[in-house]
């Protein structure tokens, strides 16, 4: 049993490891936020975020708010395919100062609104 807790923890232990790590991408994962709460030490690193078709569970604003806190500093950031995803996370992203590019390839959105030079993000869903 210990040699399987070994092996199923070796790849975050190999990013703890990479203290300068500036790009990260989680695919198709379930524990996104435990991945991205375990590497919270990279934070100040982490330029390029790309999470493909993750789910984020129930309470995703949680999950999008630690996103926005814990790396501010993001330029890059990819949501393809993840959900849930609400207007209330959108509206988080718009708090990422440095964000030049954004994907939202496959995500429930209607459409978004941004006015120039201001940081409001409207995000109209169909109920």
């Amino acid at each position: 049993m210990y040699g399987i807790k070994c092996w199923y923890n070796i790849p975050l232990q190999v990013l703890t490891a990479a203290p300068a790590l500036h790009s990260l991408v989680i695919c198709e994962r379930k524990d996104v936020a435990d991945i991205l709460e375990f590497l919270n030490h990279i934070h100040g690193y982490l330029r390029k975020l790309s999470l493909e078709y993750c789910w984020f569970g129930e309470g995703s604003t949680g999950l999008l708010g630690n996103v926005v806190a814990l790396y501010p500093d993001l330029e890059f950031l990819s949501l393809e395919g993840c959900c849930p995803i609400t207007s209330a996370d959108y509206c988080l992203i718009s708090r990422l100062k440095k964000l030049s590019e954004l994907n939202l390839t496959n995500c429930q959105v209607d459409y978004v609104c941004v006015k120039l030079l201001e940081t409001h993000v409207c995000v109209c869903e169909h109920m």
